[in-house]
């Protein structure tokens, strides 16, 4: 179950899921090796679509259709239990992230026109002005494997110290713009726009 403090509503995980554009598709075999390859995808209603290389072996190894998951995560990074009130005594050091996972069942299309209409959404998704030719689009499709899977549940939380007071999470914001790390400054953006939810009182000594 996850804390109240840091759930999202179905309306912020698909907006992180649009956001993100990409994600890691993850499968089991049946002797329980995981295969894992990130990917971008096209979302809609009840369905993703996705395409990978056709010397990916990962697509072989799934018994089509099944289960499967992908995983997409946000700016994380380590935080201080020095920026807790009174001086770190409060808690522990933790580490502040957002993930969202959706699950559903992956089928496997090895058709190239599927593919090809699979690819030009994605790239219209993101490019509408992409430019490439049908002799191009065409050739390509056939080195390609396509993918569709059901959206049938999201999973995500958003764990960006939502649990501190505003002093703690002032500070926090302001250790992690100190780093030299592109990574903790993105997640110190996340955190100061994520609502604070704390409802213990400041320590007065």
């Amino acid at each position: 179950m996850i804390p109240h403090y840091f759930s999202l509503t179905d309306e912020e995980r698909l907006r992180f899921i649009a956001e993100q554009g990409a994600g890691t598709l993850v499968t089991a075999r049946p002797d329980g090796a995981i295969d894992a390859t990130f990917l971008p995808f096209v979302i809609g209603d009840q369905e993703i679509l996705l395409h990978m290389a056709r010397f990916n072996g990962h697509w072989k190894a799934i018994h089509s259709p099944q289960p499967a998951a992908i995983v997409m995560t946000g700016p994380h990074h380590y935080v201080s239990a020095r920026d807790y009130l009174p001086d770190g005594a409060a808690g522990a050091s933790t580490w502040d992230y957002t993930q969202v996972t959706i699950h559903g069942t992956i089928t496997v299309h090895d058709d190239s026109t599927w593919v090809k209409t699979a690819a030009l959404e994605l790239a219209g998704q993101w490019d509408p002005e992409h430019g490439m030719d049908d002799t191009y689009v065409d050739r390509s499709a056939k080195a390609i494997i396509g993918l569709s899977m059901t959206i049938e549940r999201i999973d995500g939380q958003a764990k960006l110290s939502q649990n501190k007071l505003p002093e703690e999470r002032a500070q926090i914001v302001s250790r992690l713009q100190g780093l030299p790390d592109a990574c903790a400054h993105a997640l110190a953006e996340d955190i100061a726009q994520a609502p604070s939810r704390a409802r213990r009182t400041p320590y007065n000594g």
